[in-house]
């Protein structure tokens, strides 16, 4: 058992080692990496503590965003003939250099424009090499449309993968963001 156990574990270590050609980020110029951070990084970075959903698409950020989009590696990509993925990588609060990562699943129109964005999964914060193996695991996933709920926290037996979305926290494709869904038994009703 603890042979097989070791096989498995091994196996899994090696295909996150290897980064598929087809997800690299190369296939875009520096210039149309850079571009594409820029056009999405006020979905996927914190906002600015004086921002808010409606403003933080205001001229005033502009520079605010501009940093986080430069602080963002974007780890993969893969384009199809309709669906762009994505995962991009940005810095976590942590004393040891830990980031977290965002699969991203978007459309453009033929103008450039984003048309639908969603949010797949957030990882838990990582150390740089763990976040690369274990994302290009969820990436390769999320891009063949597999499912990521074995990688939850509460189905990943202790490993952590995925921080959201989790039993409270889902990804409103509509609003382009997180939303906490609170559980049912701690809703009160007032009528």
């Amino acid at each position: 058992m603890k042979q097989s156990l070791l096989v498995f574990f091994s196996f899994l270590i090696l295909a996150g080692c290897s980064k598929p050609e087809t997800y690299s980020p190369r296939q875009l110029s520096a210039g149309k990496q850079e571009a594409l951070k820029q056009s999405m990084v006020r979905y996927f970075a914190k906002r600015p503590e004086t921002a808010s959903e409606e403003t933080k698409f205001e001229a005033r950020f502009d520079p605010y965003y501009e940093a986080k989009a430069k602080e963002t590696v974007l780890l993969f990509y893969h384009p199809t003939d309709s669906v762009y993925s994505m995962l991009v990588s940005q810095v976590a609060p942590s004393m040891v250099g830990k980031r977290h990562a965002t699969g991203i699943r978007f459309k453009l129109n033929n103008q450039g424009e984003i048309t639908e964005y969603e949010e797949v999964f957030r990882t838990w914060k990582m150390l740089l090499d763990t976040l690369q193996k274990r994302g290009l695991f969820l990436f390769d996933k999320m891009v063949k449309g597999e499912s990521l709920e074995p990688y939850q926290t509460k189905n990943s037996n202790g490993t952590e993968y995925i921080e959201f979305p989790d039993d409270l926290n889902h990804y409103d494709k509509e609003a382009r963001r997180w939303k906490f869904t609170p559980a049912q038994d701690t809703l009160i009703n007032f009528n």
